[in-house]
Parts: structure tokens; sequence; C-alpha cells
């Protein structure tokens, strides 16, 4: 499959199969995050995941995640907007030091004791959120389970990581299959009800992979185009938010000469001085 890349297609039997390859979006969260193989891995497969549940392309469907793990990792926050667009941080990824990269350990740190949050947007409808409590399986069965549970779709979805010996990212791919009205429930079974016989990071020759799946069920493309790591932070976004803080910690923010604020997605530092937040503050609580 061609990396980097977010694919829609349509079955003759009535399956929608979106495709996701993330490869490159991956290795930039990594890097930017400084995380162990572990937390590396969960973070690929949630940004993955959050790309691939993307339903409504046409009008820029946009997603966000907040998945609360119930272990040390925290909190996993991924976004996927405008069809080409991911990013994500964990809460706290040192969580995932030394610990073994399978599904696994993957699930004791990403859903034990989980709950996941999913908000929508589209310019179609007004935002909503969903929420589904999550008690096994990895980020791939517990995906499955949102969107037969939340979204009421018979669904699957598999979320495939190669990696280095090193513990850097190779490939990370995934793909979300959903049985549409008056689809084929056997096709779909036939397809679908053996999840691990897919692996998206193997070769397009070998059994098992996006070219044999595309093949076997049929498939015809919709839709494709590139899908990279990009987040919204700006100034005028912290300015926004600062603005609708309570005047006490307004009043405590400028007692500094200074403040310094990380974006959590992509680690940008914006150094903001007292002069300028005095002004900003003084412009009044209206945010455009």
């Amino acid at each position: 499959m061609n990396t980097n890349t977010i694919q829609h297609y349509l079955s003759a039997d009535g399956i929608r199969l979106t495709v996701a390859d993330t490869s490159n979006v991956s290795l930039e969260a990594e890097a930017i995050h400084h995380l162990p193989p572990a937390s590396a891995r969960i973070l690929a497969k949630a940004m993955t995941g959050a790309a691939i549940l993307i339903n409504d392309f046409k009008n820029h469907e946009g997603i966000s995640i907040r998945w609360m793990t119930g272990s040390p990792l925290g909190a996993i926050h991924v976004d996927a907007y405008d069809g080409r667009f991911v990013r994500g941080f964990l809460d706290h990824p040192e969580a995932g030091e030394g610990v073994p990269c399978d599904d696994v350990h993957e699930a004791a740190l990403a859903a034990a004791k989980g709950q996941l949050f999913v908000t929508r947007y589209s310019l179609l409808k007004l935002p909503y959120t969903s929420t589904v409590n999550l008690s096994h399986g990895d980020i791939s069965a517990c995906l499955t389970e949102y969107m037969n549970t939340s979204e009421q779709t018979l669904s699957a979805v598999k979320l495939d990581i190669s990696m280095t010996e090193k513990g850097d990212i190779l490939r990370s791919a995934g793909f979300m299959a959903q049985l549409l009205p008056k689809g084929n429930m056997g096709r779909f079974a036939e397809l679908f009800r053996e999840l691990d016989h897919w692996d998206l990071t193997k070769d397009a020759k070998e059994e098992g992979s996006l070219e044999k799946l595309l093949v076997e069920g049929r498939f015809e493309l919709l839709k494709d185009g590139p899908l990279t790591f990009r987040c919204t932070c700006s100034e005028e976004r912290i300015k926004g938010t600062l603005k609708s803080l309570p005047e006490a910690e307004k009043q405590s923010l400028l007692a500094d000469p200074s403040i310094e604020i990380v974006c959590p997605y992509c680690d940008k530092k914006y150094t903001i001085d007292r002069d300028t937040l005095s002004k900003w503050f003084m412009e009044g609580d209206h945010v455009q």
C-alpha cells in the first residue's frame, strides 16, 4: 500500500473500507514526544484509529478522541481533521518504558479499566460525543467495540504496527470495514471474521496484505489523499483561551515578567511577555 495516505473504498457487496497509513505521522509523533517503544506503538495505533473512524469525508468530518486508560499511561489524546491531518499525545508516555511491544501489554496499558470519549465534528451537524466503557482488548478491539456499540454499525477495525529492533516505528497502518444497509452480511463475515489474517504492514504479494484484501473483497477506490501530522495550535488560539480565564487567574499570570506555554500536541513553545498579556486582557472577554 502507499505510505502516508488515507483511502476510501466500496465493494459490490455493500461494504465500506477505510484504510490509512500513518507511518510518517507516527514517526514524527514518536520523535516530538521522545516516546519509548511501547508508548510509540500505542499512540501510533490511536492516531491511525482516529483517521479511519472518519466516515463523512465529503463534509470534512473531524474526530477528537480522549481515551481514559485507567492505567499509569493516563489519557490518550488524538485528533484527526480535514480528512488529512492527525495529531496526538499521551499524558504519561514514560509509563511505557521497558514494557514489551505486544497486544497483551498494550491492552493492560490502554484498556484494562478504560473509558473512551469520541467527539465528531462536521460541516452539516453539531458536534456530539459518544462514550464507551472499555474492559479488555488491544486498541483494535476497543475501537471495534466502540463502533459496534456506540455507532451501532457492524464494523471491524484492524491496526498494524511493525518496528525496528531499536523500537522505532517502521510501518503503521490500519483499516475499518463497515457493513452498509442492505450489504451482504455473509460476505462481511467471510472477510473479517478472522481479523488476524490481515496485516497491512505486509508486502503486496504476501497472503493477508491489503492488496490481497482489496482483490478478494472486490473493493473499488472512491477517494484517496495524503495524511500528515499537523497541529492546530497558534498564538491567536492561546490568546482566546487566556482571555476567557477568571479575573483572579489573569492577575496571577501578570505577576511574572512572562509566561511560557507549551503545546502538548506538537511541543511548540510560546513565550508571552507581561505587556502583551496586559494588552490582551484590556481588550475584553470577547473571543473571535
